[in-house]
C-alpha cells in the first residue's frame, strides 16, 4: 500500500497540498482517479509522491508485506529512480519516448533497463530472451501488435500513449501513477486507450492513481475517486458522488441542485 501522509508543499504563499493524507492499493490493481479544477493540487501531489518534489512537511510511505505481517518504508528521502526500484512508477502527462525508435525498440529499452542490461551497447539487441518476451507480451496486451515495428514519432497520438505506459509497465509496477493519459486524444480513443491501461492493470494487479479530467472516464473505470480542492482532499470515495453530492458537483462542475 502506498500512503501519502500529511503532505505540504508550498511554492511561495501558495499551499499547493495542505496536509494530504491518503492511501492507495489497500487491494492490489485498485483504481484511484484524482479530480478537481485547475490549481487543486492534483500534479504536486504526483510530484511528491515519486519524488520530483519534496514535500515541506509529511511523508511518502511504503507498506511492505512480510513474513510477519506489514511493514512501512518511508520513502520521502529517496529520488525518483530509486523509488522505480520499490516499484513507484510515474507515466507523465505529456509522451515520454525515443523518438526515432520503434514501438519495440523502445519498450525493449524500458525492459533492459528493468532487468539491469543498459550498461553496455550489446545489450540493447535483441538477444535476450526473457526481456524479449516481456516486450512481445507488452505489445500484445497494449494493442501494439499492428504498429511494433513503426518509428514512434508515426505514431497516432492515442498509439503514443499506450506506448508510454507500456514503458511504465516494462518497469514492472507495483504502482504507476499517470498524470492525464487521454489528454491531447481525439474523443473516439479516449476510451480504447483508457480500457487498454485497465485491463493491463487489473491483469498484473497494478494499483494505478491516475489524474483525469473527464468525469464520464471516472464514473465507469474508478474504484475510487478522490477530489482535490485548493490543495485538500475535498471528497473520498465512490465516483458515484459525481452523480449525488451537490457541493461536490458544484464544485467540479458547476452544476446546481436542480439542474
Amino acid at each position: 500500500m502506498l500512503e501519502a501522509r500529511e503532505l505540504i508543499k508550498e511554492f511561495g504563499d501558495l499551499r499547493a497540498t495542505d496536509d494530504v493524507s491518503l492511501t492507495f492499493g489497500k487491494e492490489d490493481g485498485e483504481m484511484t482517479f484524482i479530480v478537481g479544477p485547475n490549481g487543486a493540487g492534483k500534479t504536486t501531489l504526483i510530484n511528491l509522491l515519486t519524488g520530483l518534489l519534496e514535500p515541506d512537511e509529511g511523508s511518502v510511505i511504503i507498506h511492505e508485506k512480510s513474513e510477519n505481517g506489514t511493514t512501512e518504508r518511508d520513502i520521502t528521502d529517496m529520488d525518483p529512480e530509486q523509488r522505480v526500484k520499490t516499484g513507484l512508477v510515474r507515466s507523465f502527462q505529456v509522451v515520454h519516448v525515443f523518438e526515432e525508435m520503434t514501438v519495440r525498440e523502445n519498450i525493449r529499452t524500458a525492459s533492459l533497463s528493468n532487468h539491469g542490461l543498459t550498461r553496455s551497447f550489446w545489450s540493447l539487441s535483441d538477444e535476450h530472451e526473457e526481456v524479449e518476451n516481456d516486450v512481445d507480451e507488452l505489445i500484445e496486451q497494449f494493442r501494439l501488435e499492428d504498429v511494433a515495428g513503426d518509428v514512434a514519432e508515426t505514431l497516432p497520438h492515442g498509439d503514443r500513449k499506450l506506448l508510454d505506459v507500456a514503458m511504465s509497465f516494462a518497469l514492472d509496477p507495483r504502482y504507476l501513477l499517470l498524470d492525464e493519459p487521454t489528454s491531447g486524444v481525439g474523443a473516439r480513443e479516449k476510451e480504447y486507450v483508457i480500457e487498454t491501461v485497465v485491463e493491463a492493470s487489473k491483469s498484473q494487479n497494478v494499483t494505478t492513481v491516475t489524474i483525469e479530467h473527464d468525469m464520464d472516464i471516472v464514473r465507469e473505470y474508478a474504484d475510487r475517486m478522490v477530489a482535490l480542492v485548493r490543495g485538500e482532499v475535498f471528497r473520498e470515495g465512490d465516483p458515484s458522488l459525481l452523480d449525488t453530492d451537490d457541493e461536490l458537483r458544484r464544485t467540479l462542475l458547476g452544476v446546481t441542485p436542480d439542474e
